[in-house]
């Protein structure tokens, strides 16, 4: 009998500690996310537009595009490793910032990458653009998948927003990429 009752109180104690993690998994933890994914659209604010000035001004180089390469690789790791530092959340739709405040800007931040990448194959000024995508699109394809972990079902407004962006993906070789972000299919009609 008085093993059966230490028994029953391990088991309670197993029960309570059980529920108080389940709580504390459950939190809403989008405020954190929010900078993260905040702090990767402002990279991409600045990187977008410097790539887009470069070959405007016919400056793009595999030098000078390298290092803008290197600046929006180094903000999807920043991505990756934050949001793998963050609790997963339980998300809200009411209050900010809601799961599709976030998804929007992450999806901006994505059609900044499209739209600033891609007229670099057509401009000719950097032959090795090919091997630098096989070098970012692992990264990126990281990022989507924790940010997608992280804010779970996330990306599924993400793949809706990337439905044009999603076609430039696919032609410079961004295949992990949208892979990761999912089926991003043409509107039908």
């Amino acid at each position: 009998m008085f093993s059966l009752r230490r028994i029953l109180t391990l088991a309670l104690a197993s029960v309570a500690c059980a529920r108080a993690l389940d709580v504390r998994q459950a939190a809403n933890t989008n405020p954190s996310i929010s900078t993260i994914v905040d702090h990767l659209d402002e990279t991409m604010r600045h990187a977008g537009p410097t790539i887009l000035t470069l070959m405007a001004n016919q400056t793009l180089s595999d030098a000078t595009l390298q290092n803008q390469m290197n600046t929006i690789g180094a903000a999807f790791k920043n991505v990756t490793t934050g949001l793998a530092a963050t609790p997963v959340s339980s998300g809200s739709t009411t209050v900010m910032p809601t799961d599709d405040d976030i998804a929007i800007t992450y999806s901006d931040a994505m059609q900044l990458v499209s739209a600033s990448l891609s007229g670099i194959v057509r401009n000719g000024k950097a032959p090795s653009f090919p091997a630098m995508v096989a070098t970012l699109d692992p990264i990126m394809a990281a990022a989507a998948k924790q940010f997608n972990t992280t804010l779970p079902n996330s990306l599924s407004l993400v793949a809706i927003m990337l439905r044009d962006a999603g076609q430039f993906l696919i032609a410079e070789g961004f295949n992990q990429t949208f892979a990761a972000i999912g089926p991003i299919t043409a509107p039908t009609t």
